[in-house]
């Protein structure tokens, strides 16, 4: 049995409405509104309103690359982009962990130092 439904209005150009008209027929779509219900589905499938876009211009060789791989691995764009950006980050905060664990250690040793009286003369 389908979920109930609602009846919404929305504002649309002519050229939105001939649009929605060119696909009627076509994907199993009887109707306006079956178009416009599949259009909402897609749209909020793929939406994440707490996520960002990000256009990135990464040159034809990594492009490429990125094609190659994505086709050998069956992964999307999307993941592998993610993936690579949480590898750098955790890549990045480990180094400056390290960074920030040296300067501590010289830092009690400079201060050890000039604490040992055996020092001064």
């Amino acid at each position: 049995m389908p979920a109930p439904t609602a009846l919404i209005s929305i504002r649309l150009s002519e050229e939105q409405i001939m649009s929605l008209d060119q696909r009627v027929g076509t994907d199993g779509f009887r109707n306006r509104s079956d178009v416009v219900r599949e259009s909402v589905r897609r749209f909020l499938a793929t939406t994440d309103i707490s996520s960002h876009t990000v256009e990135l211009k990464m040159g034809a060789d990594l492009s490429r690359t990125l094609n190659r791989f994505c086709a050998l691995r069956g992964e999307d764009f999307a993941s592998v982009l993610q993936s690579g950006a949480r590898l750098y980050m955790q890549k990045e905060i480990e180094a400056s962990n390290d960074l920030d664990r040296a300067i501590e250690a010289r830092l009690e040793d400079v201060t050890s130092h000039q604490d040992d009286d055996s020092l001064t003369p």
